[in-house]
């Protein structure tokens, strides 16, 4: 996920880039095709995925804030980023709010991070000038969806 300014000019830099060197390779093994298909399937696929990743960060910085998210554990990082980036704030920004070290922020944001405490999230909340919920929703027991199945 690109999550600032600079990361989205370089990722749009990397992906030029490679399509100009996906032309060169597909011109200079114009002659024999299935060499040129074989050399330019990993550039392909590596455009398609820098393509996708712009067009997100451009449809964050686009479309206005919601007015809540909702959003399940796992994804509670890739929430904050988004907030970040529509209230055009930066890492070093927000980490200056919040009192803690724009590492700290990146940390926060990483993908695979789960340790958020409800004191971090009120926080981020807070410097992000978000409210915080938390909801704990009963799941259904097996005996209710037995029921409700049968009924």
């Amino acid at each position: 996920m690109i999550k600032n300014k600079r990361q989205y000019t370089y990722t749009k830099k990397q992906c030029n880039k490679l399509q100009n060197d996906l032309k060169a390779i597909q011109k200079k093994h114009s002659k024999d095709k299935n060499k040129a298909a074989l050399l330019s399937q990993g550039y392909k696929e590596h455009i398609k995925q820098l393509k996708s990743e712009l067009a997100e960060f451009d449809r964050i910085v686009s479309k206005p804030l919601p007015r809540s998210l909702s959003v399940p554990p796992n994804e509670v990082n890739k929430a904050i980023t988004q907030i970040r980036i529509q209230r055009k704030v930066t890492q070093s920004r927000l980490a200056e709010i919040i009192g803690c070290k724009q590492s700290d922020i990146s940390r926060l944001e990483r993908e695979n991070f789960r340790s958020f405490s409800i004191n971090k999230l009120e926080r981020l909340a807070k410097g992000l000038n978000t409210r915080l919920e938390l909801k704990l929703i009963p799941e259904r027991s097996n005996k209710t969806r037995r029921k409700e199945a049968a009924g």
